[in-house]
């Protein structure tokens, strides 16, 4: 699987809600930096704040608009929309920028987005 591939499917299976394959795609070592907040580090960091994240979340529907690779360097451009448990859909336009190892592991993953946006999408 090439580096673009790779970032699809790791985008599929937040879609599908199989968070155990795509913790299995990061580095024990993974920095998950949202750039308006402080990074995770960790694949058990990772866990733990996406399962604060996702409580209310009901699922996600993540669209990648465009994506380009080089080398082992991932960019994407997105739009990352979650279903509340409450019914509410919450958007957020998001660029994001994913490095992997040679063994095809996600190393840093970095999203940037608008948090004043994110909030008021999370709180309506």
């Amino acid at each position: 699987m090439n580096p673009q591939e790779t970032i699809e499917q790791f985008v599929g299976h937040w879609n599908s809600g199989d968070f155990e394959a795509m913790y299995a795609m990061c580095s024990e070592d993974v920095v998950w930096h949202n750039i308006p907040m402080e990074p995770i580090r960790g694949v058990s960091a990772m866990r733990e704040a996406v399962s604060g994240f996702l409580g209310p979340v009901e699922s996600c529907d993540w669209e990648i608009h465009s994506i380009a690779a080089n080398g082992t360097t991932v960019l994407t451009e997105r739009t990352d929309a979650f279903v509340l448990k409450s019914g509410q859909r919450a958007e957020l336009p998001v660029m994001g920028t994913f490095e992997l190892n040679d063994d095809g592991k996600i190393t840093q993953w970095r999203d940037y987005f608008d948090m004043a946006q994110f909030q008021s999408e999370f709180s309506a």
